[in-house]
């Protein structure tokens, strides 16, 4: 359990977080970082920092003043889809139970390959195909983000399949990656489901293009108005080029929207004028998706590791600490949109789902930049604004 624990959280280094700065020969820069918190350092009172909404990675984006000052919560209508390496059943319940942020895990979908790729959709914690989970943690992180501002917002957890060769660690059970039963579930239960957003932080070199059947699938989700949002990547070049290998992130096709990571803080020379340092693009700016399209605080946010039972408190939580990646931007991306949704239902007094369309001119006359440009898209959101318009375009809808 010891060493599942270290490469769990190896994998997260790995996967969600990106080089630091040197700051070590300037005193005064070197005093900021310690007093936001390193990346990996423990979240110093988290139930100020987190639980309130009080830490820069919120307040940069006015997240602070919609769901801390305004208590907003997301409605019983809003579903967003999490693809990711696995959860363990004690931190399905720390998502549920954790005092500081909180959703709501509906199910857990996995693929059986040992029973004649048999899906199963799983709705209860303790049931023990979450006992055999070797690769975990980046999911529990992802949602983490996502549980700090969407709160209450319902979560359906979809598992990948994930090896480590070398070390001849294998999941028992999980999707591939590139699987066509992800997309043909998904969009089989959009409607019975609810499902709204799917946010997707796990990155490939998968190339999707001559797999038609996915596209279509994808294609038939966003009819449905369903938000496709994908992390950009933290390799930091033009290239999305490492190991020997190019990336072909999902964010090189145009149904997915990307998500860079921006210093919120402004912690060193290199990150000011809200640089997305952690985004990547496939072969050239004109090549496919134009990445990314967005930007969110990814270099010093919460995200939730180490799940463990609290008896003092008779709940499961976990430890906050500091991450950094486009891992962790896409889910912050994906709860401003679930309370978008929801300012719209507010609104228009109702269930009733703002188009597609009306999502992305929300997002876009809440955008830090009113142009595109190719480091960081349309900038962050002001979730003030993004929130207020929302309320205001259902009432108008009505």
């Amino acid at each position: 359990m010891k060493y599942e624990k270290i490469l769990s959280f190896c994998l997260i280094v790995c996967i969600g977080l990106a080089p630091l700065p040197d700051m070590c020969n300037n005193q005064l820069k070197m005093l900021d970082w310690l007093k936001c918190g390193a990346i990996g350092d423990p979240v110093i009172n988290p139930a100020v920092k987190v639980g309130n909404l009080q830490d820069a990675a919120y307040k940069y984006t006015e997240t602070d003043v919609i769901v801390y000052e305004h208590g907003v919560t997301i409605d019983d209508y809003v579903t967003v889809v999490i693809i990711d390496d696995g959860l363990t059943d004690l931190e399905w319940k720390a998502l549920e139970q954790n005092p500081e942020a909180n959703v709501d895990i509906v199910g857990f979908l996995t693929n059986d390959f040992r029973c004649y790729n048999e899906i199963k959709f799983i709705t209860n914690p303790n049931d023990p195909f979450l006992d055999n989970q070797v690769f975990h943690g980046h999911g529990f992180a992802v949602i983490s983000v996502l549980a700090s501002i969407a709160r209450d917002v319902k979560v359906i957890f979809i598992d990948l399949y994930v090896e480590n060769e070398e070390e001849e660690l294998y999941d028992p059970y999980g999707f591939t990656y590139g699987q066509y039963e992800i997309w043909e579930w998904i969009d089989d239960n959009q409607a019975s489901k609810d499902i709204d957003i799917v946010s997707w932080s796990w990155v490939s070199r998968i190339d999707f293009t001559e797999d038609t059947t996915i596209h279509q699938k994808w294609a038939s989700l966003i009819t449905k108005n369903v938000m496709l949002l994908t992390a950009a990547g933290n390799y930091y070049n033009y290239l999305n080029y490492r190991w020997g290998y190019n990336y072909m992130y999902q964010s090189y096709y145009s149904e997915w929207y990307a998500v860079g990571s921006i210093d919120h803080e402004d912690r060193s020379d290199s990150w000011i004028h809200h640089k997305s340092w952690f985004s990547s693009w496939y072969k050239s700016y004109t090549t496919g998706n134009h990445i990314v399209n967005w930007v969110e605080p990814g270099n010093g946010i919460p995200i939730l590791t180490d799940a463990y039972y609290d008896q003092s408190l008779g709940i499961y939580r976990g430890i906050w600490k500091y991450g950094a990646g486009t891992s962790f931007s896409t889910p912050y991306l994906a709860a401003t949109i679930a309370l978008i949704i929801t300012a719209y239902h507010n609104g228009i007094g109702s269930s009733t789902d703002p188009s597609l369309q009306k999502v992305l001119d929300i997002l876009y006359y809440a955008s830090s930049r009113s142009t595109f440009d190719q480091k960081f898209g349309y900038g962050y959101i002001d979730a003030y604004l993004a929130f207020g318009k929302a309320y205001t375009e259902g009432r108008l809808a009505r």
